[in-house]
């Protein structure tokens, strides 16, 4: 089997958020047709721990210490020197020596990196071909930001979408394969090239599975990750304009936000009646299974929502924001509801509760959508078929001297639904060196 490097700006394990679930599944997919180095940064002690677990797909795990003020001063300095602030405090000297040591015992065929923050790391080492996973077009979330935002933050924010920006174009120009989550992802990225391809995201609905709902009052609930800028500011969005009136309308509901690292605002949420914010919990699925509806109030949301597939998969009615369901093929109106202001909000979630044929109905729909569109194993199945394509056409080619950054690329051959056709042939590339503005 040919031996491939991947790299995580995060130790993706455990799978409780999505930027883990995505990466573990990708993970777990090419483990079946490689030998898999992973190359990972541990922010916390527990991250180094849980590294451990990743053996068991994985036959070596190289971690380094990552955050903290070390960090932040990396970040600072990058953005003095004109780079992105992402590049600073995602760099590691450390996960750099032991990369080089690990390739130097034995070359790597394909180095595949996860979220543009591990790019200077895939250009450097020496491989046969690269590949990126950037998930979402980060530079776009960050003009999203300052949008929202007011000086000096702005400023900042607008500043690091320019600085990476310029590391999404940097791998579409120097990588083999680049992919993101979505089709709107893809044009928010605005890049061109028959290199930038479209992986879904994918819900594991044996886990994630219908369970019985326990007796009690009608329940609104969130999930996410609440220290997350978007999750904060949607949750904090909604109590703020739609549940005072839904409250008084429906007097024994009530709004449970879950999920870990609550923000001080989040927390005093719970100070509003009829709100409860449970912090990091052991399981989310309990939690899923006592919501009548599921809510995702994004205002600024980036790639495809786990949660929402989450809720789907576990037959829960759900109601979303425009930003929320972008990039999901789902069917406003059958499969979830969709409401923008607070109006709309305020009426799909009445008529859910004050309708039993209406949510069955939506839970009968999303969980059947789910079972049969989102699975991991059609999703990875794309990803897995062009990585090996790559690595055994990259042996017809000669191998890249050592950190030197390649200038050709191969153009991948997709069907329709953007997976790889047999046949690939290399040439040169359609747009060497060139400048990919946006």
């Amino acid at each position: 089997m040919k031996r491939l490097l991947f790299i995580a700006h995060r130790v993706p394990y455990p799978p409780d958020k999505g930027e883990r679930v995505r990466a573990l599944h990708e993970l777990r997919a090419l483990a079946e047709r490689f030998r898999v180095t992973v190359a990972a940064l541990a922010h916390t002690d527990g991250d180094a721990a849980t590294a451990r677990e990743l053996g068991r797909w994985c036959q070596e795990v190289l971690t380094a210490k990552a955050g903290g003020g070390t960090a932040l001063v990396r970040g600072a300095i990058a953005l003095a020197a004109g780079r992105s602030v992402t590049e600073g405090y995602f760099r590691s000297p450390a996960l750099e020596r032991a990369i080089a040591e690990e390739a130097r015992r034995e070359p790597f065929d394909l180095v595949f990196g996860y979220s543009s923050s591990t790019l200077p790391y895939v250009l450097t080492v020496p491989a046969k071909a690269r590949v990126m996973d950037l998930v979402d077009a980060d530079s776009a979330k960050w003009s999203a930001y300052a949008g929202a935002a007011r000086w000096p933050r702005r400023w900042l924010y607008r500043r690091e979408a320019r600085g990476v920006d310029a590391l999404e174009r940097r791998a579409v120009q120097r990588c083999d394969a680049v992919f993101v989550v979505s089709e709107a992802e893809k044009r928010a990225l605005g890049l061109p090239g028959e290199k930038v391809m479209v992986i879904g995201n994918g819900v594991d609905t044996e886990y994630f599975r219908p369970m019985d709902r326990p007796p009690g009052p009608p329940s609104l609930v969130f999930t996410g990750t609440m220290d997350y800028r978007p999750n904060v500011d949607g949750v904090c969005w909604f109590v703020r304009e739609v549940w005072p009136e839904l409250k008084r309308r429906v007097p024994d509901l009530t709004f449970t936000i879950v999920g870990r690292d609550p923000a001080a605002e989040v927390r005093r949420l719970a100070e509003v009646p009829g709100v409860a914010v449970t912090g990091t919990v052991p399981d989310v699925r309990p939690y899923l299974a006592a919501a009548t509806v599921v809510v995702v109030p994004l205002r600024i949301a980036r790639g495809i929502q786990n949660k929402v597939l989450e809720a789907m998969a576990m037959g829960r009615a759900v109601v979303a924001s425009p930003p929320a369901l972008e990039g999901l093929d789902v069917a406003a109106g059958r499969e979830v509801l969709r409401a923008d202001f607070p109006d709309e909000w305020q009426k799909c979630v009445r008529r859910i509760l004050g309708d039993a044929s209406l949510q069955k109905a939506l839970e009968a729909a999303a969980r059947t959508l789910a079972a049969f569109d989102f699975s991991w194993a059609s999703r990875m199945g794309t990803l897995t078929a062009l990585c090996a394509a790559l690595a055994e056409a990259a042996e017809e080619r000669r191998t890249e001297p050592r950190g030197k950054e390649s200038a050709d690329a191969w153009t991948i051959r997709t069907n329709g639904r953007g997976e790889p056709l047999k046949g690939m042939a290399p040439r040169a590339s359609p747009w060497p060196r060139q400048s990919l503005g946006r």
